[in-house]
């Protein structure tokens, strides 16, 4: 079957950049969250880039919540740079989600 979303990871002196796209959504976020948890060693940093979103819900967010809360508990700092559809956009803030959102 053809994964309908995308992971990239760029790994730089304790700086992991995350990049995603397609398809994020409860179909997909089984697979994405094995390939995070797989790269996540001991970052000093974690950048998560979001762009080219074709659809998000609820569990998506809870991804990130729990990127961010593993941070806090590891001690290291996790940003977001999430560009979505005016329409995803919209929702997302309209749900109180709007943190996530630049």
């Amino acid at each position: 079957m053809t994964e309908n979303f995308n992971v990239d990871f760029k790994e730089n002196n304790g700086q992991l950049d995350i990049a995603l796209s397609g398809q994020l959504t409860i179909n997909s976020i089984k697979k994405i969250t094995e390939d995070i948890k797989s790269h996540i060693k001991n970052p000093k940093s974690v950048s998560v880039s979001v762009k080219d979103v074709d659809n998000i819900d609820l569990t998506f967010i809870q991804l990130l919540q729990s990127i961010k809360n593993s941070g806090k508990k590891n001690g290291y700092e996790v940003s977001f740079s999430m560009k979505l559809p005016e329409d995803l956009s919209a929702l997302l803030k309209n749900a109180g989600f709007s943190n996530y959102i630049n």
